[in-house]
């Protein structure tokens, strides 16, 4: 059957049998056809193109410079073809050739590495991005990513399925080089002492912030804002202000740490949820053996050094079972 195009695979796969073999009289004996049902394959070819692909006035047949350019891309086109059977049977036992992950930024180190070890014995491409959860799910929902891992759900999105990874705390970072009695420590004293170092505005971490901050009605100018866990808590350890931030944020960061003070946020309690999210029936057995191995990084691995770093913190910093 051929195609809207005028030919079909099995078109290709002939002329790749005639080009190889220099004669369709030999490309028949490998193919188990007859010399005439070569012939008329190659003319109903040449005619859905438009353009001779085959020299017939020399001997051994030559492609033309068309023949040439289409004969290499035949090639590709049945090797992806004949690797396909294999690509689904993987892709139903939860393994898969090609995939495409988004993580929000805040998670991705050093928690990529890890996860890349895990994966790779299974997967024959990964591509990893980071970034703030609205790319991420635009590149979600046009296909230009498979699955993501963010902290910002989205209410009504039909045909996606979830998996909770972990829930965390807000905190509130400031620099050891302030003075100040942390059981007595005001976010509205803060804030009127001190500048709020702020998350980017585009950022879901910065909406859940201000959002607080509204219920709290706490008026914190704004000054300083940075899209880097790193550069904040780097403002915060040189004493130029403090921060609203999580465990996730500014893990990895333990030289900073040594020079910050992270306290239970002083207000009423919020915090935020990690989830891997991926469209319904594409790759819900993979979606569903990534998050089990997500969770076992961040049991195994994160939750040790928030114990170690913040001891207080680790009751609160809850992994999914």
């Amino acid at each position: 059957m051929t195609t809207k195009l005028g030919f079909d695979l099995h078109m290709l796969e002939i002329f790749a049998a005639v080009c190889e073999a220099r004669s369709m009289t030999r490309a028949a004996r490998q193919l188990g056809l007859t010399q005439p049902a070569i012939s008329h394959a190659m003319r109903q070819l040449e005619a859905a193109i438009g353009v001779a692909l085959i020299d017939r006035s020399h001997r051994p047949l030559t492609p033309t410079t068309s023949g040439y350019w289409l004969a290499s891309a035949a090639a590709e086109i049945l090797r992806d073809v004949q690797r396909l059977p294999a690509a689904l049977q993987r892709l139903d036992t939860g393994l898969a050739v090609r995939l495409r992950v988004g993580i929000v930024d805040s998670l991705a180190v050093p928690f990529v590495p890890m996860l890349v070890r895990r994966l790779q014995p299974t997967i024959q491409y990964l591509s990893i991005v980071s970034g703030l959860s609205r790319a991420l799910w635009q590149g979600l929902v046009d296909h230009s990513l498979d699955l993501i891992i963010t902290n910002e759900p989205r209410p009504g999105m039909d045909g996606m399925v979830s998996h909770r990874l972990l829930s965390e705390p807000y905190v509130v970072a400031v620099p050891r080089s302030i003075a100040m009695d942390e059981r007595a420590v005001t976010l509205a004293a803060l804030a009127r002492a001190h500048p709020l170092i702020r998350w980017n505005a585009q950022s879901n971490i910065a909406n859940d912030i201000e959002t607080q901050l509204r219920r709290m009605q706490v008026d914190a100018p704004h000054r300083f804002e940075f899209d880097q866990p790193a550069t904040i808590l780097s403002m915060v350890a040189e004493g130029f202000g403090w921060a609203i931030v999580t465990p996730l944020s500014i893990f990895g960061l333990a030289p900073l740490l040594s020079r910050v003070r992270i306290l239970p946020f002083p207000g009423p309690a919020f915090s935020r949820r990690l989830e891997l999210f991926a469209r319904r029936g594409e790759v819900d057995t993979l979606a569903a053996r990534i998050a089990e191995l997500s969770r076992g990084i961040l049991r195994e691995r994160y939750l040790p050094q928030v114990r170690k770093a913040v001891p207080w913190l680790a009751s609160e910093f809850a992994v999914e079972a």
